[in-house]
């Protein structure tokens, strides 16, 4: 049985899949537009921008025409009823009909309206034309098979199936940010996933999230289906977020969406994951686009001097502390390491510690090795920190 299911779900996977790489938005409008006069098709094309040029209002099409803006409105709804009642509109429209309603099934019934748009799109161009399309698609062709979800102060518009309840999701989304709460820290979207599965919520609300064919799938399609599902309903909350790290938390949180450069420096750092030179952090904040502030070196190079998150490893390069560097000096680095150490160490053994430490030439260090006033070397070449050096960690800690 487990076999045969597998085997339903991977007809049911191509078949929408060739759907998909099927739906051209503009060329379905340019089909429709066929049969309406030329008049017609440039009122519709100037109102909802079909046709590469930005949306014109009802008073500026009503200018060019020399016609009031409330006859330009009966035009267009009148144009649009024509098109619903074309002989070939079923035609033309089912497929289409079939890869948004796929969609939104595959997605736990509700989709973050860009977030839809993009899968339409994944098989063609993401141009503004064909989004514009697909958005008169959605709105005036398929409104009797998908509803619009009005935005409001916990969700972004979208779009949903009839059958979708908006309670549901935000019941499901007040799980999620329950969840976050109680963690109290950043999560990754499986441990997220594995978290709300294991409560009541979850069973309670299982068939409003695995939707049509797939309810009755493999196991393992069931799973895929929750996890696309439950991140749908992520991409839509306004109280929930993830930050360039993939990690989910509350919107409002630091580590999610920074508004002070410090933060935005963390968050850069932990995602490459080694020292960078302030200006390279500089670069890689204004790639992030996490605002509309530009990340300029001199307030980055600042920013990294002053908080105490981030240690100087190198020549204009940092890095976090928390990744295991200690703060101070090649001299202040060696010297605690002599201090620590329980025997003398040898040259290489304490130019290797310091490399761990510091991005610097071994010259520095061999220069650091000659202060008298923290290092001895022993007559047999090795090396152990005088009192000074002792004292100096007996201060720190």
């Amino acid at each position: 049985m487990a076999d045969q299911n597998s085997i339903l779900d991977k007809i049911i996977q191509s078949r929408q899949i060739q759907e998909a790489t099927q739906f051209n938005p503009t060329e379905l409008i340019s089909n429709l537009f066929k049969n309406l006069s030329a008049k017609e098709r440039d009122i519709l094309s100037r109102r909802f921008g079909l046709s590469a040029k930005e949306k014109e209002t009802l008073e500026q099409i009503g200018a060019y025409y020399k016609i009031t803006r409330e006859r330009i409105r009966q035009i267009e709804a009148g144009t649009i009823r024509k098109l619903r009642t074309l002989e070939n509109f079923r035609s033309e429209i089912e497929a289409a009909e079939h890869n948004v309603t796929h969609l939104l099934e595959a997605h736990g019934g509700v989709m973050e309206e860009n977030h839809l748009l993009n899968e339409l799109l994944a098989y063609t161009d993401t141009n503004e034309t064909n989004r514009q399309a697909s958005l008169f698609i959605l709105n005036h062709l398929l409104d009797d098979k998908v509803q619009r979800l009005k935005a409001d102060r916990e969700v972004q518009s979208g779009w949903m199936l009839p059958t979708f309840s908006p309670a549901t999701l935000k019941s499901i989304l007040q799980e999620l940010i329950e969840i976050i709460q109680q963690e109290n820290n950043l999560l990754a979207t499986e441990l997220l996933l594995q978290k709300f599965r294991e409560r009541e919520a979850f069973e309670r609300h299982r068939t409003q999230i695995v939707l049509g064919e797939l309810a009755t799938g493999h196991e393992r399609a069931v799973e895929e289906a929750v996890s696309r599902a439950i991140h749908s309903y992520l991409t839509i909350s306004k109280e929930i977020d993830r930050n360039i790290l993939g990690e989910w938390g509350l919107s409002r949180w630091q580590t999610v969406t920074p508004k002070r450069m410090g933060d935005k420096v963390y968050l850069v750092l932990r995602k490459t994951g080694k020292p960078l030179h302030f200006t390279e952090i500089s670069s890689l904040i204004n790639q992030a686009n996490f605002d509309a502030k530009t990340a300029y070196p001199a307030t980055i190079h600042n920013e990294l001097i002053l908080d105490d998150r981030y240690v100087l490893v190198g020549r204009g390069i940092y890095a976090l502390k928390e990744w295991g560097y200690s703060t101070g000096t090649v001299l202040d680095v060696v010297a605690q390491l002599l201090a620590e150490s329980k025997a003398p160490l040898t040259k290489e053994e304490i130019i290797k510690h310091v490399l761990e430490q510091r991005i610097v030439r071994k010259s520095t260090i061999l220069l650091a090795l000659t202060n008298r006033d923290h290092v001895t070397r022993l007559a047999d070449g090795t090396y152990t920190a005088n009192r000074a050096a002792t004292e100096l960690l007996s201060a720190g800690s």
